[in-house]
């Protein structure tokens, strides 16, 4: 009966916000879960084998706040090869990904990941939203290209 009450009164749960986006990694690879990916058809899920980058990214924001003005934004990113073959970058918030707390599916399939590089990111975004000139891409992990086969083996 309680619960009855208590939902007259606050009334239907909010919707989904279709900007929010869960991010999984896994022994299988990659997951962005976004209802506005997921009603646009776009591509959810790379296996580790598609991942060619992982990094830090200090930018300036794209839409300047209409209070604040221009600032400086914080995103972890990944490059991942889509289906199609084009390569394409995923931005995650920075409150996303805790450095000291990295999932083990991400350390375990990306070997020779530079932590230090995230944290030389990391202390450039410490220093403000103000920070201009700390603008940067921190690559802590890279694919290294395959090598080619020789043309004329003899």
């Amino acid at each position: 009966m309680w619960s009855r009450i208590k939902r007259f009164l606050i009334g239907p749960p909010p919707p989904e916000d279709p900007f929010r986006k869960t991010v999984r990694f896994d022994d299988t690879g990659f997951t962005r879960q976004c209802e506005l990916a997921r009603a646009m058809g776009l591509q959810e899920f790379w296996p580790w084998s598609d991942v060619e980058e992982f990094g830090f990214a200090f930018s300036k924001a794209m839409f300047p706040d209409p209070w604040y003005g221009d600032y400086m934004e914080s995103l972890w990113f990944l490059r991942l090869r889509c289906e199609d073959g084009d390569l394409m970058r995923v931005d995650l918030e920075e409150d996303q990904l805790a450095i000291d707390q990295l999932p083990p599916a991400l350390l375990r399939h990306l070997p020779g990941l530079d932590v230090d590089v995230l944290r030389e990111g990391l202390a450039v975004a410490r220093r403000g939203l103000r920070h201009f000139d700390g603008e940067g891409v921190w690559v802590a992990w890279r694919r290294t290209p395959a090598p080619t086969p020789d043309p004329d083996p003899a």
